[in-house]
């Protein structure tokens, strides 16, 4: 089973819309929350890193309002995309680091698909 969960794991929504991607650690302290994202024929691109209780660093061209991320403990991170509109979408993948002395170091992650709809009557 997957160690990080992330709620939903696929979404389309009207453009316009708000939607938030959770990402929880099931068995491990997530110090460090790393937000990918995929967009269509590209490579992966990190957007920002999370440390849990401190400020998130964004990667240059990210911009902070577009996608506020909290992380306000060592088990639950959650990325918005703000205003989501046709070139937001993209694969969304949270990836958590524990950073325990003796544990786990390699990344584990899980991805959401969002589609974004000019015309789709519903909301997300």
């Amino acid at each position: 089973s997957a160690v990080v969960s992330q709620h939903p794991s696929r979404v389309i929504c009207k453009s316009g819309t708000s939607v938030n991607i959770e990402c929880r650690s099931l068995d491990f302290q997530a110090t460090t929350m790393f937000w990918y994202r995929q967009l269509r024929k590209q490579s992966l691109m990190l957007m920002a890193t999370s440390n849990e209780g401190s400020k998130v660093t964004y990667e240059q061209g990210v911009k902070e309002d577009k996608f506020p991320i909290n992380h306000p403990n060592l088990t639950f991170s959650a990325l918005t995309v703000t205003s989501a509109h046709p070139e937001d979408s993209s694969f969304y993948i949270c990836s958590a680091r524990d950073t325990v002395p003796g544990g786990d170091q390699r990344p584990r992650q899980e991805l959401l698909q969002l589609l974004l709809h000019p015309s789709r009557p519903t909301e997300c």
